[in-house]
């Protein structure tokens, strides 16, 4: 004959609990859990009432001290995940969140280690977002200077907070060059940003934001009839520029491609035999033939492409060569190079493959304008 484990009386044989006094303890587990997410998403909780409150219900539902603090875990992960459910975390939770958890104590766990690291997440998204924000608007002191209290206010380690503002920056260039269209006002805004943190061209151009940027720049100044003046060219360049001419932009490591025409002649030959003598025969054949021919792609050269204010150089270890943006009939665009027709009756299609057509396209068709 066993005990029951919460009242203490006689369970019966071979039993350890009574049904309705293991219910009576869940009841009131689930209680207590709803009390603690109630009291963790209220600013202005009363700690020790809330103490008093829950061991009133532990007492009834003879739960011990290990039952209480484990439901004050579980109701603080339950308003963590529904302080969450919205996609967005607000200073104002994730300071009442944080402020339940230092004054109730909340035990480790698996559970509370989660909750811990997705609120950890949502904070350093919202503190991106507002940093992504900072680079997209005006860029004025005072915004910056209330981004950089945010971050303080956080505590970020140093390399982490260097890290989000990045991140935050790369997003705002995505954002903004959604449309394809760089302003005056946003790039400012963009540079205000990078001096405020003491971010270099470098620190932001690992995933090719900052070239990104760049590019659209000279994209906008083409359009409006500026000569760039953006690439830091190293070294020296090996075209021979024509007076009044400028670089534009250079462009290394460019496969160059030649539409070839491939010939080849095919046959057949067909005929009767005739016997002539025993054992002796004659075949007059008759042999027939068609010049097949085709156009092939080919790789040609890899070597400089340089794009100026007149001309398309072309710089490699085979072939060395110009042309005048007003020799060219055509221009084609794909997505990792441009193709170029000349105004000549054998002329072929020439193709540049870069990896950025969509740059290449509008600066060359933007500068043959001019």
């Amino acid at each position: 004959m066993g005990d029951c484990t919460y009242c203490g009386e006689p369970a019966g044989f071979l039993r350890r609990k009574h049904g309705t006094c293991h219910a009576t303890h869940g009841k009131g587990v689930a209680e207590m859990q709803t009390l603690v997410a109630e009291a963790a998403a209220t600013a202005d909780f009363n700690k020790d009432a809330l103490r008093e409150r829950l061991a009133a219900i532990g007492a009834e539902c003879w739960a011990s001290e290990t039952d209480i603090d484990a439901a004050i875990a579980a109701g603080w992960t339950r308003a963590v995940a529904e302080s969450l459910a919205d996609g967005v975390l607000t200073r104002a939770e994730e300071t009442r969140l944080r402020g339940f958890r230092d004054q109730m104590a909340v035990a480790g766990g698996a559970q509370t280690a989660d909750s811990e690291a997705r609120l950890a997440k949502a904070s350093r998204d919202r503190l991106k977002a507002s940093a992504r924000r900072a680079a997209l608007g005006a860029g004025e002191a005072a915004d910056l200077d209330q981004l950089n209290a945010m971050l303080n206010e956080a505590q970020l380690a140093a390399l982490e907070k260097r890290r989000l503002l990045i991140a935050a920056w790369e997003q705002a260039v995505d954002q903004t060059l959604e449309d394809g269209l760089l302003t005056l006002d946003e790039e400012a805004a963009l540079v205000r940003y990078l001096r405020r943190f003491d971010l270099s061209a470098r620190d932001v151009d690992g995933g090719g934001a900052h070239t990104n940027l760049v590019k659209a720049a000279v994209i906008r100044e083409v359009a409006e009839g500026v000569v760039p003046q953006r690439q830091n060219i190293r070294g020296e360049v090996p075209f021979n520029l024509m007076k009044s001419e400028q670089l534009v932009w250079m462009v290394r490591e460019v496969d160059y491609l030649e539409v070839v025409t491939r010939r080849q002649r095919r046959g057949h030959s067909h005929g009767v035999s005739i016997r002539i003598a025993k054992g002796l025969y004659y075949s007059p054949r008759v042999f027939r033939s068609r010049t097949h021919e085709w156009e092939e792609t080919v790789h040609v050269d890899s070597g400089l492409l340089g794009v100026t204010t007149k001309h398309l150089y072309f710089h490699g270890s085979r072939k060395r060569f110009r042309i005048r943006y007003d020799r060219i009939v055509s221009f084609e665009p794909y997505d990792d190079g441009i193709g170029v027709m000349r105004d000549a009756q054998t002329a072929k299609p020439q193709n540049f493959v870069t990896g950025d057509g969509w740059f290449l396209y509008n600066l060359v068709t933007n500068l043959a304008k001019r």
